[in-house]
C-alpha cells in the first residue's frame, strides 16, 4: 500500500516544521482550537480534516504561523499522478 493511501491532500509540512523548530507540542495546538491532540495530528498530516478559516486565524495570531503556510496551492492525493505521488 502507498504512503499517502489514507492522505485526503498534502500535509502542512511547513507548520510542522515550525512547530517543531519553536517547541510548541500538538497538545497545545489543539488547546487553543479545542481539538485533541489526535484531531490535530490528522490535520497536519493530511488524513483528516482541514483547519478551518477560524483555526488558521487563530493559530496565527497566537503562536505567529505566517498565514501563508495554511494557503499554499495543494492538490488533493487522489488527483496526483503516480510519479507525482511517488516523488514525494
Amino acid at each position: 500500500m502507498s504512503p499517502n493511501a489514507n492522505r485526503r491532500r498534502q500535509p502542512y509540512t511547513k507548520i510542522k516544521v515550525f512547530l517543531y523548530q519553536k517547541n510548541i507540542p500538538q497538545i497545545e495546538v489543539g488547546q487553543v482550537i479545542g481539538k485533541t491532540v489526535s484531531a490535530i495530528n490528522q490535520k497536519l498530516n493530511g488524513t483528516g480534516g482541514d483547519f478551518s478559516l477560524g483555526e488558521a486565524r487563530i493559530l496565527c495570531e497566537h503562536f505567529g504561523i505566517p498565514k501563508e503556510f495554511f494557503f499554499e496551492v495543494s492538490v488533493p492525493i487522489k488527483e496526483l499522478t503516480s510519479s507525482e505521488v511517488t516523488s514525494e
